[in-house]
């Protein structure tokens, strides 16, 4: 399109000077000649002069949406950049909170845990007491002796609701044998103490 409208406009330039020569006269056709070449010579510069700027330009256009993709991309992949991060960042958080919860969690059930060992040892040590004064008594009643050994027995393997049952036998049979009632009251902590650690460890599988 530049190429057509430089054509023209050269054809047109050169028609307009003419008819100005021609008008001035035929008295000095040399001279005229010499001024026609002239200004045909500067108008070729000029259109040359021109189709290097419109190229210049053209080039500049080009080079200024190539930098506009360029910034476009780079923009993007900022924008993506710095919303995996903040993702990150966000997951991040919230797996400290998590660990800060774990580590609360854990710690309140070390401590719950040696209070129900400390508990344990203690009854440990009475069963053992009231053992040693039961064989102490020389008490021969053979049908109570055998539902303590067998309420004993049952306690010793955690069968603690069968051992209570023994020694409501116990106290049905002999309502003096005070072991069999402090027996039922320590069997009865010890399913209480059975009940809270299965709490505590269904609560931190399910925190997990």
């Amino acid at each position: 399109m530049t190429r057509i409208n430089s054509k023209y406009f050269y054809m047109f330039t050169i028609a307009i000077i003419s008819l100005g020569l021609f008008n001035v006269g035929c008295s000095y056709p040399s001279k005229r000649i010499d001024i026609l070449e002239e200004k045909i010579g500067d108008l070729t510069t000029s259109i040359e002069s021109l189709k290097t700027k419109t190229s210049e330009l053209n080039e500049l256009k080009l080079e200024e949406k190539r930098l506009n993709q360029e910034y476009t991309r780079l923009k993007n992949k900022q924008i993506a950049i710095e919303t995996t991060q903040k993702s990150q960042n966000n997951a991040h958080n919230r797996l400290e909170e998590g660990l800060s919860e774990t580590r609360i969690l854990l710690q309140e059930i070390k401590q719950n845990l040696a209070s129900v060992e400390e508990d344990k040892n203690k009854m440990k040590t009475q069963l053992k007491e009231l053992e040693a004064l039961s064989k102490s008594t020389g008490v021969e009643t053979s049908l109570t002796e055998d539902l303590l050994d067998k309420a004993i027995k049952l306690y010793r393997q955690d069968k603690f609701e069968e051992a209570i049952t023994k020694w409501g036998e116990v106290l049905a049979h002999d309502p003096s044998k005070l072991e069999a009632k402090f027996n039922i009251e320590i069997a009865k902590d010890k399913i209480k103490e059975k009940e809270i650690h299965e709490e505590l460890k269904a609560l931190l599988i399910q925190r997990k």
